[in-house]
């Protein structure tokens, strides 16, 4: 009967020293698939956390507009010169109220629903590209004298 010479997900592999009056059983067990899942894992969270620091730093930009922050303020300046950018796609989408220097940036309120939605959309493609949910396993037994 042939082998199966496939790629196994899971190898375990039993090695056993014997010497007279002793005997040592070491078992070594690598798992492919749970490697790759902490990788997918990790690759997700870093993701996310770009996201939200993104996503933080526009609701900041809100905030600051909308309780009317001196714009030449340094940290002010930072953080509409970090934002702008991920907002030019959404300039002039929809009027801004104003009042009294206030102003409410709804534009900036959609492209922060956007940005969730995108990122959710790639974490999922990346899970779906990438994960294996099934398994083949390999188990190898070494017996020296």
């Amino acid at each position: 009967m042939p082998y199966n010479l496939e790629p196994t997900d899971r190898r375990e592999e039993v090695r056993v020293n014997q010497q007279p009056g002793f005997e040592q059983r070491e078992q070594v067990v690598v798992d492919s698939v749970a490697e790759r899942r902490q990788l997918l894992y990790r690759i997700s969270q870093l993701i996310w956390l770009a996201a939200g620091v993104l996503e933080s730093m526009i609701g900041l930009r809100v905030f600051l507009k909308l309780i009317a922050a001196n714009p030449n303020a340094v940290f002010a300046r930072f953080v509409y010169l970090v934002t702008t950018p991920f907002l030019w796609p959404f300039t002039n989408l929809t009027a801004q109220p104003t009042s009294e220097g206030m102003v409410l940036e709804i534009s900036s309120l959609i492209a922060m629903v956007v940005y969730a939605v995108a990122t959710w959309v790639v974490v999922q493609a990346i899970w779906l590209l990438f994960f294996r949910t099934y398994t083949r396993s390999l188990k190898t037994y070494r017996r020296t004298n």
